[in-house]
């Protein structure tokens, strides 16, 4: 099993609404009606949505791919206003998830970061995410305030933090599971 970290593409954008979609659905619907992740999806990722990401400056964006599918996502964001380095989105599939996949778009984020000279990334998380969560904690996840996210008609709590970059860094994957 061949797994790659790259940049995207225009080409990938189909594909990493499928990545979004189907993650969106594992994670958030045991507390987000479906209506609602609809909503809000059809507004921020459609086709043109995810152009317009792609085409701004201070938007970047990664795949993971195993065996020249894209199975995982992630997006970040400079803001120079506030000299802070934003993972706007992580997303990997469900079947794929703990074989060190996110963890390697993170790095990639943290030498990005890096690259900025910054020291940390920061991160949102809506709190019922408890998954995602423990993830960013494993990794030194630090939050700083928390503050409503409405998707649709329905509004959770997000934390919003960072992870420094060197603790980012320093973390090990755990074993790849077989597919």
């Amino acid at each position: 099993m061949t797994q790659t970290i790259r940049k995207w593409t225009t080409h990938d954008l189909p594909v990493i609404q499928n990545v979004l979609w189907k993650t969106w659905m594992e994670a958030y619907s045991s507390f987000l009606p479906e209506s609602d992740l609809k909503s809000y999806f059809s507004e921020h990722y459609d086709l043109e949505a995810l152009t317009e990401l792609f085409n701004n400056p201070l938007v970047s964006g990664y795949v993971a791919e195993v065996d020249g599918s894209v199975v995982g996502f992630m997006r970040t964001t400079k803001d120079w206003e506030e000299n802070k380095f934003y993972v706007s989105s992580v997303y990997i599939l469900p079947s794929f998830q703990k074989r060190g996949l996110g963890l390697a778009l993170m790095k990639k984020a943290a030498e990005e970061a890096a690259s900025s000279h910054l020291d940390r990334v920061w991160v949102g998380v809506m709190v019922q995410n408890r998954d995602a969560r423990q993830w960013y904690e494993r990794m030194g996840y630090v939050v700083m305030r928390t503050e409503p996210f409405t998707m649709g008609a329905s509004t959770v709590e997000h934390d919003i933090g960072y992870i420094p970059i060197e603790s980012i860094l320093q973390q090990t994957s755990r074993p790849v599971v077989p597919g």
